[in-house]
């Protein structure tokens, strides 16, 4: 496909063949979708220590990930990318909790309260322990498991409380709510 510029309802339209069963377009919609994932991406997984996180690595398996499921109805640019942030997370907390188990002494950096607020204030994971806050996402989750998807799409996916709306069929007012929550919670977590 030459032009990359497609106007949103095309998307949506290969979107929504492509979970129709179309594997046609398959090629058109990663073509279209891969800067905007490597962006994610990118903007989360700058240079490291850690050289196994390589942010072309993590697009791809990602995409892998992402292709294995059958089940899912496409209908917006916002939920495919909100469900890519969850592939995203998956897929950085695997390498991490890889590269730990073949480590001796474990995780060598804890999430600690000033870089979780910075985390949390910014949405940005910029120093971020991915497996501390897995961890919190899940336990959030068990509580209020909107306020735990409004967190993910906005911290890993980079959506805007709009597009988190959206995704989720609710207001926005809504979406705002539950990041103050999940935002609070996951402070005093941390104070405790």
């Amino acid at each position: 496909m030459k032009n990359k510029t497609l106007p949103f309802d095309q998307l949506e339209q290969l979107l929504i063949q492509w979970s129709s069963g179309n594997t046609d377009v398959e090629n058109d919609l990663i073509e279209l979708l891969y800067p905007e994932i490597k962006k994610i991406a990118r903007h989360h997984f700058r240079p490291s220590k850690n050289k196994l996180l390589q942010t072309t690595e993590i697009v791809n398996e990602a995409f892998i990930r992402i292709k294995k499921q059958q089940s899912v109805n496409w209908n917006s640019k916002s939920h495919f990318l909100a469900i890519a942030s969850k592939v995203i997370r998956r897929v950085v907390v695997d390498i991490y909790r890889h590269e730990i188990s073949q480590k001796r002494g474990g995780r060598d950096e804890h999430l600690t309260l000033e870089r979780m607020q910075n985390i949390i204030e910014n949405a940005t994971p910029d120093g971020l322990d991915w497996l501390d806050l897995n961890d919190l996402l899940g336990a959030l989750s068990q509580i209020d498991p909107m306020a735990a998807n409004v967190v993910e799409y906005k911290i890993f996916g980079g959506l805007t409380l709009t597009e988190i709306a959206d995704v989720l069929s609710v207001s926005k007012s809504t979406v705002s709510r539950n990041w103050q929550f999940a935002r609070s919670w996951l402070l005093m977590q941390l104070k405790s």
